[in-house]
C-alpha cells in the first residue's frame, strides 16, 4: 500500500473512532435523562416524613435507588475515560496543545509521511480503546437502568396508591 493511501485509510479510521466515541456520549445522555426523570418521579411520589413509609414502599424504593446510583456511577465512568494519548503526538489534541505554537508548526513541517502514519495508527488504537471503555460503561448503565424498572414501578405504584388514600 502506498504511504498516501495508508495515511488516508488511517485518517478515515480515526474519524470513525471519534464518531463511535460521540455515539457513546449520545447514548449516555439519553440514559442519564431517562434515569433522572425516573428519579424525579420517585422523589415526587415519596412521602414527606420517613415514618410514613410502609415496608414494601421502602424496600422497593431502596432497591430502585441503589440501582439508580449504580446507573449514575457507570455513566460517570463513561463520561470521564482515561484519555492519555501517545506522548509527543502531532495528531492527539493533548500532544498538540502541550507544545508551543512555534514548536508545533516546526514539528509538523518536518514530520515524515512514515512518522505521521505511525502517529495516526497510534491514535486509531488509543481512540478505539477509549470507545470500547465508554461503550462498556454505557452498556452497564443501561443494564442497571433496565434492572431498576421493576422495583421503581412497584415503588411508584405503592407510593401513588398510598398518597391517594
Amino acid at each position: 500500500m502506498e504511504q498516501k493511501d495508508r495515511i488516508a485509510l488511517l485518517e478515515s479510521n480515526l474519524g470513525r473512532q471519534l464518531q463511535w466515541i460521540s455515539w457513546s456520549d449520545t447514548k449516555a445522555a439519553f440514559v442519564f435523562t431517562l434515569a433522572a426523570a425516573m428519579v424525579g418521579l420517585l422523589a415526587a411520589t415519596a412521602p414527606d416524613r420517613t415514618c410514613a413509609w410502609s415496608t414494601p414502599e421502602a424496600v422497593s424504593a431502596s432497591f430502585a435507588t441503589a440501582l439508580f446510583a449504580a446507573c449514575f456511577l457507570f455513566l460517570s465512568l463513561a463520561a470521564f475515560p482515561r484519555t492519555d494519548g501517545p506522548k509527543g503526538s502531532l495528531v492527539y489534541c493533548g500532544g498538540v496543545g502541550q507544545r508551543e505554537e512555534a514548536a508545533f508548526c516546526k514539528d509538523i513541517s518536518v514530520v515524515s509521511a512514515e512518522d505521521y502514519a505511525l502517529d495516526l495508527a497510534r491514535q486509531c488504537h488509543r481512540n478505539a480503546a477509549i470507545a470500547c471503555e465508554k461503550f462498556k460503561w454505557v452498556q452497564r448503565a443501561l443494564i442497571a437502568l433496565y434492572l431498576t424498572v421493576v422495583p421503581w414501578a412497584i415503588a411508584i405504584w405503592l407510593l401513588y396508591n398510598a398518597a391517594k388514600g
